[in-house]
């Protein structure tokens, strides 16, 4: 039954806000596809307490988005004439400052690779690089993590997915379009020298989160999903992902096997995607949540770098089961919630972050700049929410700064240019 109410209240958003990419329906449609998964693929049932409370959230958001959506008069969703002219003087400074971030991080993966190999007396040889990612995956089990100095140029990974988003959704060209491919770059191969899916997923989330919110305002809030292109896209992107995560499974094993196999485990790859809304259900229904943490599992790594609390790698230490004998350890972003404002709280602040975001949305063209950023946010946000809190990465914080300068010095020299007053004598008649 509390599956069954979100799935309708997520039709009724998408229906009433007229897009599957407004902020009600959205979030609806990521958890319902997440959770209806889960509920199949778990060989136990889930806890109804917890499933209720963990549909309480998500609605709570619809809601909040769906009030802002309706006090908002239709005429205002629609996009003005220099909206277009703001976007496309995204263009340049996105390819700019996206290849200078991409440019960043390979060069921490390059020398995070050759430090690797001559720390683990590895050659330089495909298994040798391999092995590489085996051996710190390892390592992270016992807490040790890449140097600082590594982590502070590949956290560039972050701003360069996030921009070449955006560039991708702006221009046309094709070498503009390769080039927001390409900022995916470095995540890709940081993924392959630690042998962890986050990094991939981070990198993933923010490329879409911009490609997203400039493809709405780009069509006045009424971007259709269902378009032969975009489902294909989703198909592709969805069987990279799954090729992806079996050949992080290889890249792990080749500590052992000192040799690249693919060998599928169905059970490892269903707990891993699909298995936080169950854990989240039944760590809720036997938790004992007392206190309130006052943000520092949302924004994990930002108290750990202001030195207000240490962060736990992982997020969690306690694990729970999933399917037969596949564990887990994530609980998705709505459990740091709980445990920073309590149950009340985090309701309170979901129907919030809804609101924001529907207000944004419903008022994207009035604020073109304004919109992408926070509307950016948000979807990249709920994408990776199934997981955790994607603010837990200080990576994700430097992205939106980053996007932030890059957009607002973009849009002065736009408004300039395009409001400048006309000179050299009387103006012309129309």
């Amino acid at each position: 039954m509390a599956y069954v109410v979100l799935v309708i209240v997520t039709l009724a958003c998408r229906l009433r806000c007229g897009s599957w990419f407004s902020p009600a329906a959205f979030v609806g449609m990521v958890w319902s596809f997440f959770a209806g998964v889960s509920l199949l693929v778990v060989d136990y049932p889930v806890p109804g307490r917890g499933l209720w409370m963990l549909v309480l959230l998500i609605v709570a958001i619809q809601l909040g988005a769906l009030i802002a959506h309706e006090l908002q008069p239709q005429s205002s969703i629609s996009q003005r004439p220099d909206s277009t002219n703001i976007l496309r003087s995204l263009i340049s400074p996105c390819r700019r400052y996206g290849l200078l971030c991409t440019a960043v991080a390979l060069a921490g993966c390059i020398y995070f690779l050759f430090t690797s190999l001559a720390e683990f007396d590895l050659p330089f040889t495909p298994i040798g690089v391999l092995e590489v990612g085996a051996r710190w995956m390892r390592l992270r089990y016992d807490d040790v993590v890449e140097p600082w100095s590594v982590r502070l140029l590949i956290t560039w990974f972050h701003p360069a997915g996030l921009l070449g988003g955006v560039l991708f959704a702006c221009s046309r060209r094709r070498l503009d379009r390769v080039i927001g491919v390409l900022t995916l770059l470095p995540a890709l191969c940081y993924t392959v020298l630690t042998a962890t899916r986050a990094s991939i997923l981070l990198g993933l989330t923010c490329w879409l989160g911009g490609l997203f919110a400039t493809l709405c305002i780009q069509n006045r809030g009424r971007l259709a999903l269902f378009t032969a292109r975009r489902v294909t896209f989703l198909m592709l992107a969805a069987g990279s992902m799954v090729v992806m995560f079996f050949s992080v499974d290889a890249v792990r094993d080749t500590f052992y096997l000192q040799d690249f196999v693919l060998d599928p485990h169905e059970s490892h790859l269903s707990n891993y995607m699909f298995g936080s809304p169950a854990a989240f259900a039944d760590w809720y229904a036997h938790a004992d949540v007392s206190g309130a943490q006052w943000g520092a599992l949302t924004f994990a790594g930002e108290f750990d770098l202001l030195h207000l609390r240490k962060r736990t790698l992982g997020t969690y230490l306690e694990t729970s089961n999933v399917i037969g004998t596949e564990l887990t350890n994530v609980y998705s972003l709505f459990r740091g919630l709980i445990e920073d404002f309590t149950v009340f709280g985090a309701a309170l602040v979901a129907a919030c972050i809804g609101g924001c975001a529907g207000w944004v949305y419903a008022t994207s063209s009035r604020n073109v700049t304004g919109a992408l950023l926070w509307l950016s946010a948000f979807y990249a946000t709920f994408l990776f929410s199934p997981l955790v809190s994607l603010f837990t990465f200080n990576g994700a914080a430097l992205a939106w700064l980053v996007a932030w300068l890059v957009v607002s010095s973009a849009h002065r020299r736009a408004t300039l240019r395009f409001s400048a007053p006309f000179r050299g004598g009387e103006a012309p008649a129309l």
